[in-house]
């Protein structure tokens, strides 16, 4: 695959360099791995290499871009979650167009590194104290072959968002997602975790006293590859979602009790 070289000096164009099959002994050779994959970016020696301004560190990329299917589907890399912080982009623009006039402050957060232990959900819960959480992320459409439908919850793409059940999700602050879904006719879908979401909606959740969060996320298919799949009516049923509900919120509301 080509890939693109971030460095100080600019983008540099590379490739996977590996061996050409006739010279393998395909018997012997260990598959592909951080180990023995290297970047060809043409150069013949170190030097050539340094002068690009390439050194240990530098952020690697794959040079695809975004498309579209059967204009349906956007497919691209990283769309886990780079199209949330896209959805709450537009849930501000949506808010900010209608001049609607909150009773509350809102903040909008796309935090860094949900993956490797929900730091920046963990970090900016500690530094604004928030009261109420929703949380944007995506989900598994299982609807694809290789699926196991006995184990796996059945969720599709382009049936709207997923509201997850779980102990980091809130019921009350559920329910009023759940009503405002059916008031506005935004079509859902449920699932349920025993433990974990495995999203920022854990680190909001269970920070400082305990905040008020519920998940919705979107429906995704091939999470972690590049080829990331959402539909995109999908991603304006979650924005409208998040967007009527953060306007039904009331001042002061603690979804601690029922009302």
């Amino acid at each position: 695959m080509r890939v693109n070289i971030h460095t100080e000096k600019g983008m540099v164009p590379a490739v996977f360099g590996w061996p050409a099959i006739h010279v393998r002994n395909r018997a012997k050779e260990e598959p592909p791995s951080i180990k023995n994959i290297f970047l060809d970016c043409g150069c013949n020696s170190k030097k050539e290499v340094e002068k690009l301004g390439i050194h240990v560190g530098c952020v690697v990329t794959f040079a695809d871009k975004l498309m579209m299917l059967n204009n349906r589907y956007f497919v691209g890399r990283a769309l886990d979650n780079r199209i949330g912080g896209f959805m709450i982009a537009e849930t501000a623009r949506l808010l900010h167009r209608g001049k609607v006039k909150l009773p509350f402050g809102l903040y909008l957060v796309n935090s860094v590194q949900e993956e490797v232990g929900l730091r920046g959900a963990e970090m900016i819960s500690r530094r604004i104290k928030p009261n109420v959480a929703i949380v944007t992320d995506v989900g598994h459409d299982t609807q694809s072959p290789m699926y196991n439908k006995k184990t796996d919850s059945d969720i599709a793409c382009g049936k709207g968002p997923i509201l997850t059940y779980g102990p980091a999700v809130q019921n009350n602050l559920l329910d009023l997602i759940i009503k405002t879904a059916r008031k506005n006719r935004i079509p859902f879908q449920r699932t349920a975790v025993s433990r974990f979401t495995g999203t920022d909606t854990d680190a909001f959740a269970y920070s400082g006293e305990g905040v008020a969060s519920a998940l919705i996320s979107l429906p995704l298919k091939y999470m972690h590859t590049t080829v990331e799949m959402v539909h995109k009516t999908d991603i304006e049923n979650v924005i409208k979602l998040i967007t009527e509900t953060v306007k039904v919120i009331q001042a002061g509301q603690d979804f601690r009790y029922l009302r």
